[in-house]
């Protein structure tokens, strides 16, 4: 014990020291986890504001709904430059939401390939996406194309089932 005593005698000041360094860096560590938790939380409640300001157009316009139909009959009536502003505004929305998964500020809700595929299936905004991807991000084209080719894909395979009944 004697050694002990000793040794604290002459390294107190050390041990003080190295256990405030430590202390230090555990409550900075356990404030950086923390502050990524409440950044991805505000994250996460801007996108869902933005996409309900995107979508509260569809209530205040009802032209818009449009855009929904799944035979908007686009020989009669092309799409016009409201819809395709909307639909703009929808691909815009999900840049910037997969530049926040990609950049791990986000993580990609449940569901969201199968309602962006749904979506972009629909004739208006396919039409939209075709016109303006060349203006797009290459890996934001790359991941809504393999989306949309999936979607055909199933329905050429629903189709041959059909004919093989």
């Amino acid at each position: 014990m004697g050694i002990f005593v000793e040794w604290f005698g002459s390294n107190w000041f050390n041990l003080l020291q190295t256990t405030g360094i430590v202390a230090g860096l555990f409550f900075t560590g356990r404030s950086f986890l923390l502050d990524t938790r409440i950044r991805r939380i505000s994250n996460l409640l801007n996108i869902t504001e933005h996409h309900r300001s995107i979508w509260q157009q569809v209530f205040e316009k009802p032209s818009l709904l449009r855009v929904l139909s799944e035979e908007p009959k686009l020989d009669a009536k092309p799409v016009t430059l409201e819809e395709r502003v909307f639909v703009n505004l929808i691909i815009l929305h999900l840049t910037a939401v997969l530049t926040a998964i990609r950049g791990k500020v986000h993580e990609q809700p449940a569901g969201q390939d199968e309602d962006l595929r749904e979506f972009f299936s629909l004739p208006i905004p396919n039409k939209v996406w075709t016109d303006s991807k060349k203006f797009r991000e290459p890996e934001v084209v790359a991941y809504l194309d393999s989306l949309l080719e999936g979607k055909r894909k199933s329905r050429r395979k629903k189709a041959r089932r059909k004919v093989l009944q």
